[in-house]
């Protein structure tokens, strides 16, 4: 049986009323994308873009917002919201529990028993090779980065293999995890900042020497160019502590490694100095100026690299990470974070006309986002009147060892049942439970059960636990699950509860849970075909993988876990 059509006028006027109330569909592209943009901020919540939307101009986050597809649910479906996690997972689009970075650091038992760092290893070296020490400075080990630790592969690898290797990929950032995972294992491009020179820097597992635009554009050092230049309020207009918070509030710290650049605005940018050294590139780093340095380097490549001007589409990763030393060092609801936030506008906006100049409108697609939140200061918590409070690890480590041993150890027993403990990662004692002829399920679970009686401990998961599925409903062990790395995670994994810090800092604030505050990012789709408007469905973050892949017309990576959002593309 036949429907009956409607009327050919009556078909028209509802065209007419549905296209009214759309956004403008935008333009199809009149050529294919050729490059395709991943821009990460680091520690960005995902909320200061609506909090502070009416601030920005109209050529920054507004054209990306207005222009493209602006998904303002959109949060990580892991536990350990981190800066290594983060961008391993933006590279794979998986999570943790299949790409294995956890975390930034772990123990590994494997490797003589000893704390590794996620996006580095000893057997590769800096490049430049990094300089002496400084007088009186103790010599930090030089490990030179890599993306080894990955344990699947990411899209830029996508890419060399579908492109034969001639599609290009550049990665670059301010520190080196935030260029290493996206960058993937044969990138034309890797490099980030060193904090001791203010260079432009690689390691020997990419390269010999730096290519020869990275070498001029450090022979002119830029990095210098800030120095004595206090950091001022963008916006003196503005009344910052009605928008954001209080100059000085409790809680706040002195800067990057709690000194040099002080509470309150204006934060000299000498580091202490009388001359640019290592204590003012580390200010720098924690400053909005870093930020303005890696877009230099940034523009550099576009145009030295050629991305984007022929016949082969590229991949260009740019992190910028200076908006993470800056909220862990004056917290979320900072004046410092909304002035970063503000120079952060401008930031996206010369990106963006960089692109549109070297590669051309409508040949490039662009994803935004974070690799994670933050939680607010404590302190500001308590005046809320939220239970919020500092724990302090080697507190609650020594605590646990005392139970352990007063619940399973011997009298005269000089062994520790804890070997290490990173973050929240408890690592038992393989060989003193052994001595003892303990079963290692029911030590997890004891040592589980101490810790949720603990102040500000919401949860605790074993090794035993998650290496089971969690039940359908529980979605916090389903987090932790997908955090977890039956190679490299401890024997019991901590959940503080929300706005509690397990951290050794005494001021400042940090990030790395399964709470709104740490999962909450930006995902802004802007390019060709894209239909613009705000969204506001559940994403994940990991989306961006496929969602490039599909503006290269590559397939994703094969462990990534989302799709494609419906209905993101006018002709998908």
């Amino acid at each position: 049986m036949h429907r009956r059509s409607l009327p050919s006028t009556l078909c028209a006027v509802l065209l007419l009323v549905i296209t009214g109330c759309r956004r403008p569909a935008p333009e199809a592209p009149q050529q294919p994308v050729k490059l395709a943009v991943l821009v990460v901020f680091d520690q960005m919540r995902g909320d200061y873009l609506t909090r502070w939307d009416d601030l920005f101009g109209d050529d920054g986050f507004h054209r990306l917002e207005k222009g493209g597809a602006w998904f303002q649910n959109c949060r990580y479906p892991y536990a350990d919201t981190v800066t290594g996690a983060g961008h391993a997972s933006l590279a794979t689009g998986c999570s943790p529990w299949i790409h294995g970075i956890f975390n930034n650091d772990w123990y590994d038992r494997d490797d003589g028993g000893l704390s590794v760092y996620c996006a580095a290893m000893p057997k590769y070296k800096r490049v430049p090779p990094a300089p002496p020490p400084e007088p009186g400075a103790k010599a930090k080990p030089d490990q030179g980065g890599t993306p080894e630790r990955l344990m699947v592969p990411t899209l830029a690898d996508v890419v060399k293999e579908s492109t034969h290797g001639q599609g290009k990929v550049i990665s670059l950032s301010y520190k080196d995890r935030g260029a290493v995972f996206t960058g993937g294992r044969k990138p034309d491009a890797c490099y980030w900042f060193d904090s001791a020179t203010g260079e432009a820097v690689t390691s020997t597992y990419y390269r010999s020497q730096v290519d020869d635009w990275v070498a001029a554009f450090n022979a002119e050092k830029p990095a210098d160019r800030y120095f004595g230049k206090d950091w001022t309020r963008l916006r003196p207009d503005l009344d910052y502590e009605k928008r954001s918070g209080p100059d000085d509030a409790p809680g706040e710290s002195l800067g990057y490694n709690g000194k040099s650049q002080g509470r309150t605005f204006p934060h000299p940018m000498t580091g202490g100095l009388t001359a640019p050294g290592k204590a003012y590139y580390e200010a720098l780093y924690a400053s909005p100026f870093g930020n303005e340095l890696l877009l230099d380097l940034v523009k550099r490549a576009v145009g030295a690299e050629k991305l984007g001007t022929d016949d082969t589409p590229d991949l260009l990763c740019v992190s910028f990470s200076c908006n993470d030393p800056i909220g862990h060092a004056w917290g979320p609801d900072s004046q410092e974070v909304l002035d970063v936030t503000l120079r952060s506008d401008p930031i996206v906006k010369g990106l963006l006309e960089e692109l549109d100049a070297q590669v051309g409108k409508g040949r490039y697609l662009l994803v935004l986002t974070a690799d994670h939140g933050v939680c607010p200061l404590p302190e500001a918590s308590r005046i809320k009147g939220i239970d919020a409070q500092r724990i302090l690890p080697s507190k609650l480590r020594a605590g646990a060892e005392e139970f352990l041993q007063k619940t399973f150890g011997q009298l005269g027993d000089k062994g520790t049942a804890i070997e290490a403990m990173i973050d929240a990662d408890i690592y038992l004692n393989e060989s003193w439970m052994e001595l003892h002829k303990l079963d290692q399920p029911n030590v997890q679970a004891a040592l589980a059960k101490w810790l949720t009686e603990q102040p500000g401990i919401q949860a605790a998961y074993t090794r035993t636990q998650l290496q089971k599925d969690p039940p359908a409903d529980d979605e916090l062990g389903w987090r932790v699950k997908r955090s977890f790395s039956k190679w490299r995670s401890g024997d019991v994994m901590i959940v503080v509860k929300p706005y509690c810090l397990l951290s050794a800092q005494l001021d400042g604030t940090t990030h790395g849970t399964p709470h709104p505050y740490d999962t909450l990012v930006p995902l802004i789709v802007y390019g060709p075909g894209v239909r613009a408007g705000v969204r506001g469905e559940a994403v994940t973050p990991l989306a961006a993988v496929p969602i490039l892949a599909h503006a290269l017309g590559v397939k994703p990576p094969p462990d990534a876990e989302a799709d494609v959002p419906a209905q993101l593309f006018e002709n998908p």
